[in-house]
């Protein structure tokens, strides 16, 4: 006769985890989340099969699993662990800019769920990282696309891509850059005094940049008002 032992089938399921064993693990845990009417060891199996996916870096299911333990757990003991996981799955996604906006967004949003409903978790230097990191790859597909309208003579798509980055991610290395394609934008389009602005403000806030001095080429070439 055999004996329902949960506690040491999570650890067999953890050794497995640890050799890379993810589908034997898997079946363990599933094993226990099925048998514990207690709910106890039930619970961490849960989690435990979103790591294992996790680790085979089958990020999508491992998703699934950490917004199901979240439904489920809001204020368990590892709930903090659980979506700073369900973050890092949108972040693993993230590769060449042209890409990855989406799973940039998806992950700030996440991030910011954790310093919001989770303020003291013990991840708040890494997650503070990641958040900049997120922002930076999204400001970065703003100025892609943005460059991409300026280029096929598209201005005022154009500014507003560049505003977006002004907007939403102020003070990013992206900004520089904004603010030119912005004041030359509005240059090609004939607004003369928001061109300026642009332009002006870009050169007081980076004056040492090379970029700067570009602009106050461009600055020479609008009239002044009288």
């Amino acid at each position: 006769m055999s004996f329902f032992e949960p506690s040491e089938m999570l650890k067999e399921a953890d050794q497995l985890i640890s050799n890379e064993k993810y589908e034997e693990a898997r079946a363990i845990l599933e094993d226990i989340s099925v048998k514990d009417a207690s709910r106890k060891y039930a619970t961490i199996a849960r989690l435990r099969i979103a790591d294992t996916f996790f680790e085979d870096e089958a990020y999508e299911e491992a998703g699934v699993e950490y917004g199901s333990f979240l439904n489920l757990n809001a204020r368990h003991r590892y709930a903090s662990y659980a979506q700073f996981k369900l973050a890092m799955c949108y972040f693993k996604r993230i590769k060449s800019v042209d890409v990855s906006y989406s799973w940039a967004k998806q992950a700030l949003h996440e991030f910011e769920k954790l310093q919001q409903n989770y303020p003291r978790n013990p991840y708040l230097d890494t997650v503070d990282e990641r958040v900049k990191a997120c922002k930076r790859i999204l400001a970065d597909f703003e100025l892609y696309v943005g460059r991409f309208y300026f280029k096929k003579g598209s201005f005022n798509a154009a500014v507003q891509r560049m505003n977006n980055i002004l907007q939403s991610y102020p003070d990013s290395d992206r900004e520089p850059d904004a603010l030119y394609y912005m004041g030359i934008s509005y240059k090609n389009l004939g607004e003369q005094d928001k061109a300026a602005a642009a332009l002006h403000s870009l050169i007081e806030k980076y004056p040492a940049m090379k970029i700067s001095g570009k602009a106050k080429e461009v600055l020479a070439s609008i009239p002044a008002r009288n």
